[in-house]
């Protein structure tokens, strides 16, 4: 009887492992990507509103993005949340910056590639493109 235990165990792993293996999550590189455009797109528009003459973008590096779900919603689109850690290069200075954040991450795959998009008020943005 311990012999079928351990068969039904190991069969129940390797199920989960393979249903696990349909559903491809957005790697921790496209979240970055993701995190990246949201920000950027989030500061133009507050430059563009409250300073429009400053020329360009401050410079940012993120820190420790730190995912805690990631979500298949439907149709390849991919709810993401987590934390992160960003410095921000101003004129002369520099600024730290965390918080959480929130993003829609959609994979469209074709024969040879995959894209992954950012996916905000029915608007798409390509943030890479691997083939596959």
């Amino acid at each position: 009887m311990g012999h079928l235990r351990w068969l039904w165990l190991l069969s129940l792993v390797l199920l989960l492992q393979a249903c696990s293996t349909f559903s491809v999550l957005p790697p921790q590189a496209v979240v970055e990507r993701g995190l990246a455009v949201k920000m950027a797109q989030t500061q133009q528009a507050l430059i563009t509103h409250l300073a429009p003459k400053v020329p360009q973008l401050p410079n940012l590096k993120l820190r420790q993005v730190e995912v805690t779900l990631r979500e298949d919603q439907e149709d390849d689109l991919f709810h993401v949340q987590g934390t992160y850690q960003a410095i921000i290069q101003l004129t002369s200075r520099e600024k730290k910056e965390s918080g959480p954040f929130d993003l829609y991450i959609a994979r469209e795959k074709t024969e040879d590639t995959v894209s992954w998009f950012l996916v905000s008020d029915n608007k798409r943005e390509l943030l890479v493109t691997n083939p596959s």
